[in-house]
This record gives C-alpha cells, structure tokens and sequence, in this order.
C-alpha cells in the first residue's frame, strides 16, 4: 500500500510543470499567487513546523509561484482535520503521523513521505495523574506497563503501535479531551510527544492533577510527514522539492535545534530511560526502526 502511495506522489508530480514553464507574464496577479494554508492547532508543533514551511517555500522561490503562507489553528480533530485538508479550501497541508486510508488510497491526500522531524515524534512521554507517579514507577521498573491503560486519539497511528506491542489501549477520545478523560480515571497515561506534553499540560486546565512521569520515555518507529491536498498538486510536489533542500544544506536540523533543543536534551540525557517498542510496519520507515537521537549517550 505504501509504495502505492509513492508511486502516486511520483505521479503526480510528473504532471506539474515548473513555475517559469507555467508563466505567461512578468506581472503577478492574486491568481498567480500559491496559496498555502497550514493545518496547526497542536501546542507544541505548529511553530516548529510552520518555520519549516516558511523556509520550504522560501528556499523553492526561484522555481515556484509566489506565495501567501497561512496557519489555520483551529481544533478539528483526527478525521475532521483530514476531511478539511483533502477538501482543500480552509486548509490545504498539514503535518501527520505516516498512515495510509482512504484519503491516500484515492489521491484527496498526496502524502510527501520524507520526514520532518527525523523521528523526533516517536519520543513519547507518559502524562499520568500526579498522585501516581509510584505506581507508574513501579509498573516501569517491574516491566508490567502493558498493565497499564493507554488513552490515545480516535483514529490515531500510534493506537496499531501500541496494540501491536500487547499494550491496553482505549482510543474513544479526542486530542482536545484527552487530558481531562485522564483526570477523571478513564485511563491511567496518555502518550504524548516529548516536544509536545510539557505545552499540552501547561495549556491544560487539569494541570494541577496531572504531571509527566520523570526519566521515561516510550520510543517507536514514527514518522511524521507533510500531508497535502489532492486538489493542490504543485504544492506537493514543491514542498518536496523543498524538504530535499533543507535536509541537505542543515536547515532542518537547526529548525530542530532551535524549537525542541530540551526534547532532544531530555532524549540524549543518560538518566532517561528509554523504552523501544516495535513498529508493526517496520519496512514503512526503516530509518527509524532505533531511536537515533538516543545514540552517543
């Protein structure tokens, strides 16, 4: 299914012509103008990948049409979000785990599969209510985490991982009130990216009953990937083109450095411990089968 999804990317970008090629005159017109809606809403990513856009369409100027870059922060949801995007008129490109469905499978969503976060998202940490921090410690420390009910999204990739590696998993929630289905005992930990629970929590009005579990951290395989609009072809194919540059002249690796420089800090820390489960996929994304930003502690 994957390579399918690749050899519909690849094809669809055979179909675009370059900028200058597309250019009947020297004056720009609002119609002449690419317009790029980014898809955020998440606290701890949306910066990190809006900067990542911005230089994406900066550094393919010479190649591409002008460009108007907007942030749509409203909170949709998994499915809703992907019916918005594939849509493309509120939204036209987001930034998702790597998955396949029936957005994919038909070409609404073009997936550009090089990541953008070099397997930073697979770094998760475990949001618990503050009062049971023991008893997540001992459930680590006695390898009975499995034990252990999971809340997750509706819809969301990590839910295969985690069932995949004998992990209890309810996923009837939203990203929205995951926090709060916490609180009130529906489960007992949330994964969340380790870029992204600190903002979460903090932003949260259950912060006060909720911390994140210290020197823990849950890694699997998960790439995350530009997803883009169907009905917006060229930008697929530029913001590939423009993740190419940025990963080979450094850009990418200083965009990570300067939004998540304590994630990554927390992940090469020697103290953390670091829990690698298994992709049931793995041949999807075989870079990041190991937690690389871990190597060298």
């Amino acid at each position: 299914m994957f390579l399918r999804h690749i050899l519909l990317y690849l094809a669809t970008a055979s179909l675009c012509l370059s900028w200058p090629a597309l250019a009947n005159t020297t004056q720009t017109t609002d119609k002449d103008v690419m317009q790029v809606t980014l898809w955020g809403g998440k606290s701890g990513r949306t910066a990190y990948e809006h900067a990542l856009l911005q230089q994406i369409l900066i550094k393919t100027a010479d190649r591409y049409p002008p460009y108007d870059l907007w942030v749509n922060n409203e909170h949709l949801g998994a499915e809703r979000g992907r019916q918005v995007v594939a849509n493309g008129q509120h939204a036209n490109i987001y930034v998702s785990g790597l998955r396949e469905d029936a957005y994919t499978d038909s070409g609404e969503i073009v997936v550009v599969p090089t990541p953008t976060m070099k397997g930073l998202m697979g770094y998760r940490s475990a949001i618990i209510r503050a009062d049971d921090q023991e008893r997540f410690a001992l459930a680590v420390q006695q390898s009975e985490l499995r034990e252990l009910v999971v809340g997750q999204g509706n819809r969301w990739a990590d839910a295969k991982v985690l069932r995949h590696n004998k992990f209890s998993v309810d996923d009837s929630g939203r990203y929205e009130n995951l926090l709060s289905m916490l609180s009130y005992g529906r489960f007992d930990t949330v994964f969340f990216g380790v870029v992204e629970a600190p903002a979460e929590l903090a932003a949260s009005n259950m912060r006060d009953a909720l911390s994140i579990a210290p020197q823990n951290v849950i890694y699997y395989p998960h790439a995350m990937v530009f997803q883009v609009s169907g009905q917006h072809p060229l930008l697929a194919k530029r913001v590939a083109d423009g993740l190419a540059i940025v990963r080979r002249d450094g850009t990418l690796d200083r965009l990570l450095d300067e939004y998540f420089s304590d994630a990554i800090a927390h992940i090469k820390d020697p103290n953390t411990q670091i829990i690698v489960l298994e992709h049931p996929q793995p041949s999807i994304i075989p870079e990041l089968t190991q937690p690389l930003l871990a190597q060298g502690r």
